[in-house]
């Protein structure tokens, strides 16, 4: 019977860490992920932000051992073309909203846009910069958006973690404000033309599409 019992906790302990492993390089592909058959998303397209005043009210979720409350804000979803990534893992914030993915959409997909702008995350922050001084910069502010992401599930967040730069994916769900402990108080964009501290958006994600693949 010991040898038994270690066999569960040597199975046990290789299952965890082939979790940790998921987490840093995806193992399993996004086939293998129970999804619905969808059309692509459209990343020339404007998002679609709800009423400020959902129907949904405010829930609370516990990441390693800390309590955060989510107050819905807007029903959002938009499609667009990922230019960069980040995955954080460190701290219970981390845990709650693991991924920022900076998004584009409009005519920065296209050319001359594309081609032109470089974007770089720092820390939950990102900057986009150019040597083209004919683009619109306007434009490319009110088109491009550093978003925070938590996952309403796991099949969610399992496609989240396969999201790389350079994907076209569709987000919906809700825009939230966040309190946690020790004064924790993290607030979402409402506009797409903000820019500096606090003009990023906080999404949950309630579904993900991935080129044809929609995960909910």
């Amino acid at each position: 019977m010991a040898g038994l019992g270690m066999n569960f906790k040597s199975i046990g302990l290789i299952f965890l860490i082939l979790i940790a492993l998921d987490d840093f390089v995806p193992l399993i592909g996004l086939s293998l992920i129970p999804h619905d058959v969808v059309a692509a998303p459209e990343p020339r397209s404007e998002p679609l932000q709800g009423m400020d005043k959902p129907s949904r009210t405010p829930w609370s979720e516990v990441r390693r051992g800390s309590v955060f409350v989510m107050t819905p804000r807007a029903a959002y979803d938009i499609s667009a073309r990922v230019a960069d990534r980040d995955h954080y893992r460190w701290s219970a914030v981390d845990a709650l909203m693991p991924w920022d993915l900076v998004l584009t959409w409009g005519r920065l997909v296209d050319e001359p846009y594309r081609s032109k702008i470089s974007y770089v995350h720092t820390r939950r922050f990102y900057n986009w910069g150019t040597d083209d001084g004919s683009l619109d910069m306007n434009y490319v502010n009110g088109h491009s958006a550093n978003v925070h992401l938590a996952a309403a599930n796991g099949r969610v967040a399992s496609a989240l973690t396969r999201v790389r730069a350079g994907d076209v994916v569709r987000l919906e769900g809700d825009l939230i404000d966040i309190t946690g402990p020790d004064a924790f108080n993290w607030k979402t964009s409402m506009t797409r033309t903000d820019t500096g501290s606090g003009a990023c958006e906080t999404m949950y994600v309630r579904a993900v599409t991935i080129g044809t693949s929609r995960y909910h």
